[in-house]
This record gives structure tokens, sequence and C-alpha cells, in this order.
């Protein structure tokens, strides 16, 4: 089992296998400074792609995803999901993968700095998606959403 591909976007779904995204990469969001502590984001999406092995067809995998500061502390976001492969409709040599997306709005972060989303299946850590937090001034314009 492995990550094929996990990613950070403005907005995210996925439904049947396939994902839908709105400003993929929307890494930084720049907040006023002024801003109430704990600070809230807009909108931040996360989309994970897991792929199986051919031998781990007809196991469940445990996976754990969660949003970390830069310290490694959980911040406000954990999920447990269970993995579960499938032979692959074409190539017998292959496995179906689990696409899952992740949309929050208004997602409180501590402070401004560095967060990470990560994957985790057991105490190995499958993928990090980083995104900061940061003052506006010299930025770009904050999007009101």
């Amino acid at each position: 089992m492995r990550v094929d591909y996990a990613f950070v976007a403005e907005a995210a779904d996925s439904q049947g296998g396939l994902f839908y995204v709105t400003r993929g990469g929307a890494d930084i969001h720049f907040l006023p400074r002024e801003f109430p502590k704990p600070l809230r984001l807009g909108a931040i999406s996360f989309v994970v792609r897991v792929v199986g092995e051919a031998h781990e067809v007809g196991e469940s995998f445990p996976i754990e995803y969660r949003i970390v500061d830069a310290d490694g502390r959980v911040i406000g976001f954990t999920q447990k999901m269970e993995a579960r492969f499938e032979p692959h409709p074409i190539d017998p040599t292959r496995a179906t993968a689990n696409v899952v997306a992740f949309r929050f709005y208004g997602f409180p972060v501590p402070d401004f700095g560095t967060y990470l989303f990560e994957v985790h299946h057991g105490q190995e850590r499958l993928a990090q998606v980083p995104f900061w937090v940061v003052p506006a001034e010299g930025g770009p314009p904050v999007q009101q959403l």
C-alpha cells in the first residue's frame, strides 16, 4: 500500500474514484495580522489516492489522516478510515485504489505558521502536504469568501 498522490486545493470532492478540484495547489493562505486567534481559513481541501498492491486484495488497512503544526502536534483534525483493495478490473497484477477528499470551511489554526496534512498507516507516515498561513502584508489581496 502506498500514497499515489496527495495535494491541497481550495475546494475538492471525490466520488466513485474520481476527484473534482478548484484552485488546486492553493497552499498559502494570506490573512490580516489583526485577525483574532485562532485564525480561520476560508476554504481548504485535501485529496489523497491510496493504492493497493495485488497481494493486498481483500485486506483492510487502517489509515489515519490528520492536520498537524510544524512540531507535529495535531491541531483539530484526525480521521481514521479503513482502506480496502479489490482486484483491478483490467490488470490482474494490480489492485484498486481509494480516493478521498476532505473539505474544510473556517478551519481553525492557532496562529500564523506552517501546517501539514498527513496520511499515516500505523507508525508509518505515507504522505505529508504542507500549507502556510501568513500575514497579508506584502502578499496578494485577501480573498473574501
